[in-house]
């Protein structure tokens, strides 16, 4: 089994390997685990592993055509299925949905004119196609339908891998459908990177984001600083805050930061005392959850500041505001 930079999940792979050479195991699988853990990784070594050119027992070779291709993740047996990042009407999406039209065909303008289904049943140009359903467990309730019966039994030819957190945070009727892969978190190694939180978590895959993407990071990292600065001061302080925190968590969004200056809030918070971060994530949650709804990104900025602002000054004995921490 060759495949670099698995990011120290050699042992899944060795075991999803074993299993295709059996001949036994599901056609539908659910890499699940955290983000940035080498899901996707995997997922082209499937494709590879599929279609290599080598003997048994030597695949994935990892030099020939095939093989490169689908670890480059550019093989015309390999496609991948994300959650759109804007609408049918061009607008922005904080929170992305996976809908129908992407996975069936659907005769409506801005529809995909390519959806998963047909594709996995073309022939492919190897041995089999790997379609995969990223972030699956933002498949909506009508894609999900369309696609039960693909799921259930895929084309003889084809194999399709759901990306998720785990069969929790999928709809029921896909979770039972897909054999569970679990990828867990890894040793990481990176002294240049020592305060990211992808270290302390083991998501080398968020680190190499953080690092295609350092001056945004960096960015993002300074914004949540601030903004912690600015809560702790005066409302008039924590007011103005809330502003530049609105703008930074678009830009950062717009320019790839990872984390965003949500996730660098989250870290930042984490040497508060238990009850204080606990009641402080939740406000991130709430925070994220209605951008995510578009609601107005400067008046839940202001929130989250007042309320977080409440919430910091009552973990150190200061006065509250009744009702904001709420």
């Amino acid at each position: 089994m060759s495949f670099a930079g698995a990011w120290g999940q050699e042992e899944v792979l060795r075991r999803l390997e074993e299993g295709l050479r059996r001949g036994a195991g599901q056609r539908t699988l659910l890499f699940s685990g955290p983000e940035g853990v080498g899901r996707r990784r995997a997922a082209r070594w499937l494709c590879a592993y599929l279609n290599c050119l080598a003997p048994e027992g030597a695949r994935p070779c990892g030099e020939c055509a095939s093989c490169s291709a689908a670890l480059a993740g550019c093989s015309l047996d390999y496609k991948e299925v994300a959650p759109a990042a804007t609408s049918k009407t061009g607008r922005a999406k904080l929170r992305g949905e996976i809908g129908i039209d992407r996975l069936v065909p659907r005769d409506e303008p801005g529809s995909d004119p390519e959806p998963l289904g047909p594709w996995l049943a073309a022939r492919p140009h190897g041995r089999y196609r790997v379609g995969v359903i990223d972030d699956a467990h933002t498949l909506n309730v009508h894609a999900a339908n369309a696609f039960l019966k693909t799921l259930e039994e895929p084309p003889s030819h084809a194999f399709v891998v759901l990306v998720a957190p785990g069969p929790e945070a999928l709809l029921p009727t896909v979770a039972s459908r897909a054999l569970n892969v679990r990828f867990g978190a890894v040793p990481v190694d990176a002294p240049d990177m020592a305060d990211h939180p992808g270290v302390r978590l083991g998501q080398p895959g968020v680190l190499e984001r953080a690092r295609e993407h350092a001056a945004a990071t960096a960015e993002a990292r300074a914004a949540a600083e601030a903004f912690l600065a600015s809560v702790e001061g005066d409302m008039l302080d924590a007011l103005e805050g809330a502003e530049d925190l609105a703008k930074a968590v678009a830009a950062a969004h717009d320019a790839g930061a990872e984390p965003g200056p949500a996730g660098w809030l989250r870290e930042l918070l984490r040497d508060r005392p238990p009850g204080t971060y606990a009641a402080a994530l939740e406000l991130l949650d709430a925070y994220e959850e209605a951008l995510g709804a578009y609601a107005h990104a400067g008046l839940a900025a202001a929130a989250l500041a007042l309320r977080l602002r409440a919430i910091l000054r009552a973990g150190r004995g200061g006065p509250t505001v009744r009702g904001l921490a709420g």
